[in-house]
Order: structure tokens, then sequence, then C-alpha cells
């Protein structure tokens, strides 16, 4: 509990060093509040999460052994379709960026779900410097300190970084590289520095090679201020033109490489999941689906209701404000075009997609403080103004946080948007734990619970399956020299008579739920 209780702290004392102007402590309080409650969260769950943590976590501890072939399972002695991502071989499902993060991590910390959660925990911390700075770039540090700190009690970031939600750590590391991607557009900008225009290059091609082309987003936000405005301080539209294209010329030698890589060595499978992702568009997939009011039908999941009146205010001072029209119309950009393209031109509709401009959403919330920090520093008794203002926020980040929501998985073991039975998931997780005994070398399990078998993969390091496979397939890969194992019947999954007679076959006693 030590680091739940010194994130409060620290945000604390980030509001204290704002009011004192140290800005050096500003940030490194924010740092440590976002930092420490993420830490305390990711090790909360000591399972991998159904959707898509265990896969995600797989694959990255493949990785770590082999980083240029991305592998589900490494040893599919059974036949296995290659379309079906959840039990292939060749996993392509996800660009590899978030996953090459994760296997350094478990490089580090070893197989673990510490391992798998903590680059996200990391990104999260990171994010909410550059929430942060975004406030200070715009001359509005109060606007930027509180969107910081609504982003660090996120209550739905949080759930992405424990693997809670599905998408997990694939949509945080998106929302980290598209944020930063626009933050490096809007320090550009400021300063006109060439630097920066690496940095948009570096973050738009990782972003890319997270989740595809929501990377280019910034490029979007970027035409639009060029389109909409007459004229820039930093260089004329031709010459910023030109930047652009330097910029995406880097993006793209940044994440090409690795679509040429993939279609070389694994045709087939590169090929299926191109149209696979391409098909989001005009179709629903896995039943995904919903109609074009869903994002906002679901923004108090997202954000809280109260962030609702936050951002229609916020919204009201934004426009006001005395911030260039440059910033206005990249962060106006960076919300509505995500909204307005997965509203009603993506068929297929995933919560993450939108989550993913999440800090601007903030920031404009973030106004809204901003506005009643400028009428208290116009007032001679300033004050009571400042504890009203604190006591506002700090309450907006309590709500922000839903701590109801997370006590509901954490300890009454379900909640509303994750089917999960702690109880089940922590007891078949301590028993694929303990296949890692010598008993069970250099055997093929059987009969593991349905959708489990990742999970059991990879705390095991065996090759296990869920169901099990005829008798004549077991006959002929026994011939072959292959030893089975098979947890008892349980449930629903009955075993056959031919796998109960056969003395070969090892019957693991181990009760799943």
């Amino acid at each position: 509990m030590l680091l739940l209780i010194s994130s409060f702290i620290f945000a604390a004392l980030s509001i204290f060093a704002f009011f004192k102007q140290k800005q050096l402590l500003v940030y490194l309080m924010v740092f440590a509040a976002a930092f420490s409650i993420r830490l305390y969260f990711i090790q909360q769950d000591p399972y991998l999460h159904d959707w898509d943590e265990r896969y995600h976590a797989l694959v990255a501890k493949n990785i770590a052994e082999d980083p240029f072939t991305p592998m589900l399972r490494t040893q599919p002695v059974m036949p296995y379709n290659y379309q079906n991502w959840w039990d292939n071989h060749i996993w392509l499902h996800k660009q590899p960026v978030f996953l090459w993060q994760m296997a350094l991590s478990i490089k580090i910390f070893g197989a673990n779900e510490f391992a798998v959660r903590f680059p996200s925990a990391l990104m999260g911390a990171l994010l909410a410097l550059i929430i942060l700075r975004i406030g200070y770039i715009l001359k509005k540090p109060m606007a930027g300190l509180s969107a910081a700190l609504l982003f660090c009690f996120s209550f739905f970031s949080i759930e992405q970084t424990t693997g809670a939600i599905g998408m997990d750590h694939n949509d945080v590391a998106m929302l980290f590289y598209v944020s930063a991607s626009i933050w490096a557009l809007m320090e550009y900008t400021l300063s006109g520095k060439k630097r920066f225009l690496i940095l948009i290059g570096l973050f738009s091609g990782m972003a890319i090679l997270v989740k595809w082309l929501t990377g280019l987003l910034v490029y979007a936000c970027w035409g639009a201020y060029l389109f909409f405005t007459s004229s820039n301080a930093i260089a004329s539209k031709p010459k910023q033109i030109i930047h652009a294209l330097l910029a995406l010329g880097l993006t793209c030698i940044v994440f090409l490489p690795w679509q040429i890589y993939i279609h070389q060595q694994f045709p087939e499978e590169a090929s299926y999941e191109r149209a696979f992702t391409r098909n989001h568009i005009n179709e629903t997939i896995e039943g995904f689906d919903g109609s074009y009011t869903y994002y906002l039908h679901y923004f108090p999941l997202q954000y809280a209701y109260s962030l609702i009146l936050l951002f229609v205010v916020g919204l009201y001072f934004f426009y006001k404000s005395n911030i260039s029209a440059i910033h206005k119309i990249i962060i106006f950009c960076a919300v509505l075009i995500p909204y307005l393209f997965f509203s009603l031109l993506v068929t297929t509709k995933v919560l993450g997609y939108v989550f993913v401009i999440a800090p601007f959403i903030l920031i404009i919330c973030g106004f809204a403080f901003q506005g009643l920090y400028e009428y208290i520093i116009t007032r001679k008794n300033r004050k009571p103004g400042i504890i009203i203002l604190v006591i506002l926020l700090a309450g907006c980040c309590f709500i922000n946080l839903k701590y109801w929501h997370l006590q509901k998985l954490r300890f009454k073991g379900k909640s509303n948007y994750n089917w999960e039975n702690r109880e089940d998931k922590t007891n078949n997780t301590n028993i694929y734990k303990s296949l890692q005994s010598a008993t069970y070398n250099n055997y093929i399990i059987l009969n593991c619970k349905a959708m489990e078998d990742p999970e059991a993969m990879f705390y095991s390091g065996r090759n296990v399956y869920a169901w099990y496979p005829n008798e004549k397939t077991i006959d002929s890969l026994q011939v072959l020299g292959y030893k089975f194992a098979a947890f008892e019947s349980f449930e629903q999954q009955k075993l056959p008579t031919y796998i109960i007679e056969d003395t070969s076959i090892l019957i693991i006693h181990q009760q799943l739920k």
C-alpha cells in the first residue's frame, strides 16, 4: 500500500511545488505520482488477464529469445490454422514495438506479470510528463498540471496498464507514441528546432510499429494547421511542407523495413494480417460493433461522468484562451479527427481506438482549472480561491480514478468490463506455474482449460494444448517419440477413454477451475 499512498503524496507535492514555482520539482513529483500508482496496480493481479494480455505476454516471452521471429506457439506439433491469431505459430497479429519492449523487460525481470506490465507503467509515467510539458508550451501551466494529474489517476489508463482491459499494453504504447509525436510537433511549432522534426518522425514511426496507420495522426494535425493558418512565425509554409515531408520520410524509414521483412519471411501470415487489419474498416470484426455514438456512449467509462462537465467548461476556456491558433488547431484536430474517423468510417468499434488521444481530452479539461486559476490570481486575497481550486482538482482526480470500479475486480473478483473470475484465475495460474517441475520435462500437456493454454505456456515453458487431439493423432505422435500428459476431467472438459486408459499418458490431478 506504500506505493498507493505515495502516489497521493507525490501528487499533493506537485501542486505545492507549482505554487512555489519550482518547475523541476513539479516534473519530478508528477512522474513519481504516475509511476508509483501504476507500480502498485500492476502487482495486484497475480495472473495474466484474458484479453489480450496472455497472448501478448507469451509472444513477448518468445521474442525475448528470437526478436525477429514473433511466435505464439514455438513448437506446433499438431495441425494449426495460421489465420487463428489465438492459436497459431508465427504471430503477426500486432506490430512488434510494444512486444519488443515487453521482451526486454522479461529479459531483465524474468517471465512474470510484473515484467509484462512494467513498460506500460513506465510509459504512463513518462506520458504524464509530456502532458505537463504541453501545458508549459501553451503558457497555461495549470492546465498542464491539472491534465497531468487527471492522467496520473486515470482509471482507464491504469486498467490498460494492468492488462485488465482488452488490447492492454498495445494500446498503452500507441497512446504514448501518438501523444509523443504530437508533443514533438508542438515543440517544433514553438521553437522551430530541427531536432523535433526527428522526434516527430521517430515517434510516428514507432506508433505505426505498434498499431498501424493511426500513428500518422500527427501529420493530419500538421496539415490542418498549415491549411487553416495564413502565416507562421517559425517558417514559411513551403519550408514547413518540406519539413513535414522530411519527418514523414523518417517515419517511413522507421516502419517500412519491418513490413518488407515479414512479407519476405512470412508471406502467408503477413498478407492475411494486412487484409484482416484493413477489414476493420468495412466489417465488424469478432463482434466489436456499435453505432455512430458508440464512443460518446462509453466516454463516462473512460473519463468518469464529472469530466463531461469539466470538458465542456474547459472547451469554453480553451476557445477563449490567448494560446496560438496553431496550437488550438493541433489540439482540436488531435481530438476531433480520431473521434470522427473511428465513429463514422470504421465499422469495428474498440474503446482503445479513441483513447489514444486521452492526453488532449484531459488538457482541454485542464483549461477549466486554468480559467479558475487565472481568475484567482487577479484577486487580492488568493488563499481561499487556491484552496477551492486544489479541493476541486483533488476531487476530480479521485473520481477519475474510479476506485470503486478497481475494487470490483481486485476485491470482489469480477467487474462489469472484465468477465474473469479472480479466484479461478489465481488457482489455475498456480497450477500452470507448477508445470515447470522436472516431472513434465519433454511432455506435451493436453486438456488445459479452453483459451488458457497461452498463460500455461508462458508460466511453464511447456507445450500446452487446450482440449486434446483424436486418438489417431496421439498414436502417430507417440510413434515419433512424443510424450503426453493431460489434466484430468473438469467441468465440461471430460477426457475420452482412449486417453484415460493409455498408461503412457501422465494424468495431472490438479483441478483446474
